[in-house]
């Protein structure tokens, strides 16, 4: 009772504002109102202060519960009630209900103790570690569990549970923050008081940035942690400097039969985890197939980004529409039309259209811009751009030689009924593959260019038979 006449008669010294518009009053009475404000939030944050300390905290302790479950559960909380309770909520009530007429200020004080509050920079950091202690504490003893349940059940704990009373000490120093900036823009530019105040907000934004910054470091330690149980423990990547940037599934396309393969990559600020899922054993997801140093990695190509390693070498695409066609819509070549198989008729794509054809309609080679022999369909071969490409184990000084020869001959591409690589024997000797072409301006002349046996370019008139000459008709 006693306590309660006593509150009763603080708050009958404190004006009261029920039912006035706030818009209406005046300048001085807005900043009144906000001291009140931060008053009566610190009285009830002192109490729930008074709550873990002094009663939770003290209850299990005289129950005989280890000292160092205690202090992992409520970190330094003995000290932050000291200071809220003894120095920060002595002053603000002196100030505001005493001296507030001839003094009112607020930024002293406030600059006076900020720098107490980094002491909750280890609170924070040891928040989630707490949770989980009393989760844990909660399941395996039955007096522990007993002591934090009858607590509960009492008034003075509102209906809450200790968890959410130890949240508080989390959200405190933002709550300064908010009401300090609101007190800064209702005070007068000339008023004595800014000086102090806007020193004062400097040191309580710089407690909050100690807070977050113990906070992102922790939710850091927090996420390297999951991802090593999900890993099995296979990558040692606990550690501070390493921090997990995104994750994701991707599909990685088999080269030896197109399909889909499920993969998930881990990317950290130094390297990425390309891994494989795998069936729960003891927890783990995820097993590492390769870990890739990225750094010096460049991008190359749009819409796309390698990832090179010592063993393995990935390139990855993102989201857009491709020029490939889907493996499972196309079941036939689309040139021969034969239907594929995993065996003898595999798939391959064209790489300049995206058509899928097999492996014998596309033997055709082309240069492209990063300068390697790219596999192509009959089509895209013969367009006017395509830039021949003469297989076989000839030196890159012969092929550039051949391809510039062939290159010069505008009839082979452009002007041209037919053109294409042709398989051709003389008698006695062995089969060579040659270019042949067929001009429009010479519908009856064959043209044949390079091969081993065809040291100079000849020609045969197609009225003629040759007994001696025999072509094939198999395309290259």
């Amino acid at each position: 009772m006693d306590e309660g006449s006593s509150e009763e008669q603080e708050t009958s010294e404190t004006p009261k504002l029920e039912g006035v518009d706030i818009n209406k009053c005046s300048e001085p009475q807005k900043l009144f109102n906000i001291a009140n404000e931060l008053l009566h939030t610190e009285e009830a944050y002192v109490k729930r202060l008074h709550l873990l300390d002094q009663v939770f905290c003290a209850k299990l302790s005289e129950a005989g519960i280890p000292n160092e479950v205690i202090t992992g559960i409520f970190s330094n909380i003995s000290s932050i009630y000291c200071f809220h309770g003894q120095f920060l909520l002595p002053e603000l009530k002196t100030r505001i209900t005493d001296e507030w007429n001839t003094n009112p200020r607020l930024g002293d004080i406030l600059q006076k103790l900020a720098p107490f509050l980094k002491m909750y920079g280890e609170y924070v950091k040891n928040f989630d570690r707490a949770m989980d202690m009393v989760n844990t504490w909660i399941q395996r003893s039955s007096p522990f569990k007993d002591i934090i349940q009858n607590i509960q059940k009492q008034e003075i704990c509102g209906n809450l549970t200790l968890q959410h009373h130890m949240l508080e000490p989390v959200q405190r120093i933002p709550r300064y923050e908010l009401l300090l900036k609101d007190y800064l823009k209702k005070l007068p530019g000339e008023s004595p008081d800014r000086k102090d105040a806007e020193k004062s907000l400097e040191l309580i934004s710089t407690a909050a940035n100690h807070s977050n910054a113990a906070i992102r470091k922790m939710e850091k330690m927090h996420k390297l942690l999951e991802v090593y149980e999900r890993l099995g423990g296979e990558e040692d990547i606990v550690n501070p400097a390493n921090e997990l940037i995104k994750e994701g599934h991707i599909q990685k396309l088999s080269a030896k039969n197109g399909t889909a393969q499920d993969r998930y990559l881990f990317l950290f600020n130094s390297m990425i985890l390309y891994c494989v899922p795998k069936l729960r054993l003891m927890g783990q997801k995820f097993s590492v197939r390769e870990k890739i140093d990225i750094a010096g990695l460049q991008q190359n190509a749009a819409h796309t980004f390698s990832i090179t390693g010592k063993k393995r070498s990935l390139e990855l695409q993102t989201r857009k529409s491709s020029k490939t066609k889907r493996d499972k819509e196309k079941q036939a070549c689309k040139s021969c039309s034969e239907s594929f198989n995993s065996i003898t008729k595999r798939r391959h794509h064209c790489k300049q259209c995206g058509a899928v054809i097999c492996a014998k309609c596309s033997e055709f080679k082309t240069f492209a811009d990063n300068s390697r022999n790219n596999r192509v369909c009959k089509d895209c071969f013969q367009l006017p751009s395509a830039t021949l490409c003469i297989s076989g184990s000839e030196s890159a000084g012969e092929q550039k030689k051949k391809i510039g020869m062939e290159k010069q001959n505008v009839w082979g591409v452009e002007n041209s009924i037919f053109c294409s690589h042709l398989l051709f024997q003389e008698k006695g000797k062995t089969w060579c593959k040659v270019w042949v072409t067929i001009p429009k301006t010479e519908p009856l002349v064959l043209y044949l260019q390079g091969g081993n046996q065809v040291k100079v370019s000849a020609c045969y008139m197609l009225v003629l038979k040759n007994k001696h000459n025999v072509l094939r008709n198999r395309l290259e």
